[in-house]
């Protein structure tokens, strides 16, 4: 005797069959700030397309904080929080994770043991990429695992892509540009609105692009950790942060913006990087008056620009938001769409 099977029923049973096929992607992220609420939210809206697109179902399916008590903005189950690391790392059907918590040797430790567990590593971290770059790359390759890290730099804009490219087809003979945002809206503030140096940190801090100690972006160490991530990737050299002259933007006054502005020029910290004739690489961060003409004079606010300058190309410009929660959750996002074609 057949079984006559109901619409719902039938939709039921289909529905199982497709999870049973479907490959699941799944994610531990490690931080829930600013950033990793971002990151929460843009996967949770992708989520759809990616299994349009790549047939796999991208989740995220553990989250490691410090205190899992605390009210977050973020709109997800706290069944999936925890302040157990282990949790995560040991977990053998996560597949990748995502590291946001920042700071340099706890974050680092989760990044190798997620790397010997074999399992992918995204991160923005660009103080543990500026010291430890080489050895991780090669410890992500002994492990067959992919480390991504395009969010460390610049937020949304796809730098480390162009220089892989352009190092590969060309030569680059320098960068330079502003790769700090949050430096960048100060100064911008105090050039357009005539602010005191005070004043516009004290705006940036409201806007939310200063850490409530601003001290790794003014002195110029966070535009000097990226750095050394666009040289390793522009001329394949590692260069550690103290080995590039920094100056930073503190000592910088309404009347120096002032007098600069009154002779064409604008205020902007720059980082550069250039082999002089004999290969050798020069490389600093510091405040520079650029004449009103220049390409970066216009680059305003939290956004970041860089040049790039090769033998045959010649110089090629990228623009774009370097600061906020949502173009550093969008440059996550983007490691995740090379991830997915790379593996799947």
């Amino acid at each position: 005797m057949s079984t006559i099977l109901f619409d719902t029923e039938v939709d039921n049973e289909l529905e199982m069959l497709i999870k049973k096929s479907t490959k699941t992607l799944r994610i531990g992220l490690f931080g829930l700030g600013v950033v990793g609420s971002g990151v929460w939210r843009m996967l949770e809206t992708k989520r759809d397309e990616f299994y349009d697109r790549f047939g796999i179902d991208v989740e995220i399916t553990g989250i490691c904080v410090r205190d899992p008590l605390k009210e977050r903005d973020a709109d997800l189950p706290q069944d999936i929080i925890t302040a157990d690391a282990n949790e995560l790392l040991c977990d053998d059907s996560i597949d990748v994770i995502i590291e946001l918590i920042g700071g340099r040797y706890e974050a680092l430790d989760v990044i190798e043991q997620a790397l010997r567990s074999r399992k992918h590593v995204i991160t923005a971290n660009k103080l543990i990429l500026a010291h430890e770059l080489p050895r991780l790359r090669k410890l992500a390759d002994r492990n067959g695992v992919n480390l991504f890290y395009s969010a460390s730099v610049c937020g949304s804009v796809p730098v480390l892509k162009a220089l892989d490219d352009l190092r590969i087809g060309d030569k680059i003979i320098s960068l330079q540009g502003i790769v700090n945002g949050s430096t960048n809206f100060i100064l911008t503030s105090m050039t357009n609105y005539g602010l005191t140096y005070e004043q516009a940190l004290a705006e940036a801090r409201i806007k939310g692009f200063l850490e409530a100690d601003p001290t790794l972006d003014v002195s110029g160490q966070d535009a000097a950790q990226k750095l050394s991530v666009l040289i390793y990737h522009a001329f394949g050299k590692h260069i550690t942060p103290n080995n590039i002259i920094t100056k930073g933007i503190e000592c910088i006054t309404a009347d120096d913006v002032a007098r600069d502005s009154k002779n064409g020029n604008v205020i902007k910290f720059i980082a550069s990087a250039s082999l002089d004739e004999s290969g050798e690489l020069i490389a600093n961060v510091q405040p520079k008056a650029l004449p009103r003409s220049h390409v970066f004079a216009t680059t305003s606010d939290e956004f970041n620009a860089l040049e790039i300058i090769t033998r045959y190309a010649g110089p090629q410009i990228l623009h774009g938001k370097g600061a906020g929660s949502f173009p550093t959750a969008s440059a996550v996002t983007s490691d995740m769409v090379e991830l997915l074609r790379e593996q799947y």
